[in-house]
């Protein structure tokens, strides 16, 4: 069945099977990630059934049913997309994302995103993103070549046989050398926007080894080496340690800040209070197997500038020792 055409301005969604029996403004939350009160505000009166008529907020939906939403759509973030090639071949491809680039299109982010640029660059449309980074967290990431080699790395990640260690800035003085966290996550329900993780004892198991690499009286320089890959794992499990990540606006003070950010409200003084302008993580070393000959790769992503600037260089001498020692 032919999907009916839009103008302009116009969204068109529809509602998937694990969506049915939703309310119409929690549909709308979850898949446009704004909170229920900024669907109200911003979209009263624009909502309609495809067919034209209109719904109201407390409509329970039914799979399938297609939905327009009439609005402006919101200008692409003026970013620049940057990163530097760390390997190449016939079968992969793997970058040193910098923070701030989202990897794939997401909300208003359509044409500035790693993998339209690679695309674009490489002459390449089958370049496949094999996992995923957040958009402020910088490092390493590895693309598939073909659709065959992409689903081989994938398979790596799903199983657990990467080896992934990230370096993370964050506040506190931590009172061990060396921790597993093993604690569940869930979604948080409670946080108004549907994005947000939290320790959940019916969550799905999660697991992070942590290891101190430099301590300072207010700050740390930690090595997160994540067993699972649970969204925002390792942002979750060092905030449940008390230990949250420099700049992350959705696990310090409980997420208020993140909620400002998406009313345009986030000042100086808030940003200031943050400890960085971005999330301290930094995806550094990935251990995985080629996916054409199963040979083993090293990809390695030196911690840039931004994060240097936060510690004393004595403190990023121990990340060179880590590497040595590889």
């Amino acid at each position: 069945m032919k999907r009916p055409r839009t103008s302009p301005g116009v969204l068109l969604l529809r509602v998937g099977p694990a969506e049915a029996g939703l309310r119409l403004d929690v549909f709308l939350s979850r898949r446009l990630h704004c909170s229920r009160s900024q669907i109200v505000r911003r979209l009263a009166g624009k909502v309609h059934r495809a067919s034209g008529r209109t719904l109201k907020w407390s409509q329970q939906l039914a799979a399938g049913l297609e939905i327009q939403v009439q609005g402006r759509p919101r200008p692409e973030p003026d970013i620049e997309v940057r990163y530097r090639l760390l390997f190449q071949d016939d079968s992969l491809l793997a970058v040193d994302k910098a923070a701030g680039v989202p990897v794939h299109p997401v909300r208003s982010f359509r044409t500035r995103t790693l993998v339209t640029r690679l695309r674009a660059e490489q002459g390449d449309d089958t370049l496949a993103p094999a996992h995923r980074l957040d958009r402020e967290t910088s490092g390493v990431v590895v693309f598939g070549r073909g659709p065959g080699n992409t689903r081989r790395l994938m398979e790596q990640f799903a199983g657990g046989s990467v080896r992934k260690d990230y370096l993370a800035v964050v506040r506190g003085r931590p009172d061990f050398e060396q921790v597993v966290v093993d604690v569940p996550l869930g979604r948080d329900d409670d946080f108004p926007v549907p994005c947000r993780m939290r320790v959940a004892e019916r969550g799905r198991r999660a697991c992070t080894e942590v290891r101190v690499l430099w301590r300072g009286p207010d700050r740390a320089l930690l090595l997160a080496r994540p067993r699972s890959g649970r969204q925002h794992q390792i942002r979750v499990h060092l905030a449940h340690l008390g230990l949250p990540v420099l700049g992350d606006k959705l696990y310090q003070d409980g997420g208020s800040a993140y909620l400002k950010m998406l009313r345009d409200e986030l000042d100086d003084a808030a940003r200031e209070q943050l400890g960085h302008g971005r999330q301290a993580l930094h995806a550094w070393s990935l251990r995985l197997r080629h996916p054409g000959d199963g040979r083993p790769l090293h990809l390695l992503a030196a911690p840039p500038a931004d994060l240097l600037g936060l510690l004393p260089a004595r403190a990023w001498r121990q990340v060179d020792l880590e590497a040595r020692e590889e």
